[in-house]
């Protein structure tokens, strides 16, 4: 009778693994998906902000809870203000996610400066997505 048992047991436990299978490869995670709630225009996924500045609101609409993996400014990687992952405070930037919305406020450019970028990695866990915004003198033709 043990000897059943013990059978039994080991084939319980095969028909648990194979049905614990699934036909998605581990690690497959849908891509990030976003609206650009203020339709700022976007140069080969480059979004250019104006000289005047403003908030702009990416909304992700496929995860619930990304957060800010990391922040760079003109190319150099700075430091998260806090250890929520929720919002960075720069000198003339500020990101920060609202539940699935990613609000980015970017001061007006000062006169001396031509150009400057914002390159935004976020995260849902295991999928990382990024977002990269310059902020360039208004040209008119």
């Amino acid at each position: 009778m043990k000897h059943l048992s013990i059978i039994l047991f080991f084939l319980f436990l095969v028909v648990l693994g194979f049905s614990s299978c699934g036909d998605e490869p581990d690690g497959k995670w849908d891509e990030m998906k976003w609206i650009n709630v203020n339709s700022l225009m976007n140069v080969n996924g480059v979004y250019i902000v104006s000289e005047s500045g403003g908030t702009y609101t990416f909304k992700c609409t496929n995860y619930n809870h990304p957060w800010i993996s990391s922040v760079a400014v003109d190319g150099i990687q700075q430091m998260l203000n806090n250890d929520s992952r929720l919002e960075f405070d720069g000198e003339w930037c500020e990101v920060k996610f609202v539940g699935n919305e990613l609000r980015i406020t970017i001061l007006p450019l000062p006169s001396s400066i031509r150009s400057r970028s914002l390159n935004i990695e976020v995260t849902a866990g295991d999928i990382f997505d990024h977002l990269q915004l310059i902020q360039r003198e208004d040209i008119y033709y």
